[in-house]
């Protein structure tokens, strides 16, 4: 089995479902016990979120696959060493997403994919203290491919929520781009 490296904005939350639950539906959460609005009934508001949906440790045996707090291009830095990377809301959390890009590049294997999905809400985007490069879409794939990935998969406006409340009156919804692209041999 390859390495995989999965890049996600919440990094403690699925070290716990990775290495810390071992059966179904094992944990709960009330997500929605401090919204006081938009709930249609009183009940709503403390339902539980159960979790894991599915067991992690049905993985196959020492799976090497890696998430790590911290930051990213100070953490990912050993070339060639990982034969797939996903990134799921992630890659707008970058203050250079350009460097994000080169540093996936930097650290995939000859061969390797990158799979992405996610909106490009730049999260530094209007702090005044904070410096940050952001580029529409259109322009993020010109530099993917300028820095040498071939694409292999690509769907515009792909709807998709974040920590929805499905019974919420109220909900955000994100038009993402998903892509697949990879490191040429």
């Amino acid at each position: 089995m390859g390495m995989v490296l999965l890049m996600v904005f919440y990094e403690s939350f699925s070290f716990l479902i990775c290495y810390r639950c071992s059966q179904i539906n094992a944990f709960k959460l009330y997500p929605w016990i401090h919204q006081f609005s938009n709930n249609v009934r009183s009940i709503d508001q403390v339902r539980p979120v159960y979790f894991p949906d599915v067991n992690p440790h049905d993985l196959p045996c020492n799976p090497n696959f890696s998430m790590t707090a911290g930051d990213f291009q100070e953490i990912y830095t050993e070339n060639n060493s990982w034969d797939c990377i996903a990134t799921c809301f992630f890659i707008d959390t970058a203050h250079n997403i350009l460097d994000y890009v080169e540093t996936i590049w930097k650290i995939l294997k000859p061969g390797g994919i990158w799979i992405n999905l996610g909106p490009l809400l730049y999260h530094f985007e209007n702090l005044a203290n904070e410096l940050s490069i952001e580029v529409s879409y259109e322009d993020l794939k010109n530099v993917i491919i300028q820095q040498g990935f071939l694409i292999e998969a690509e769907r515009d406006s792909v709807r998709t929520t974040y920590t929805v409340n499905h019974l919420s009156m109220m909900k955000y919804f994100y038009d993402c781009t998903f892509f697949v692209v990879r490191k040429p041999e």
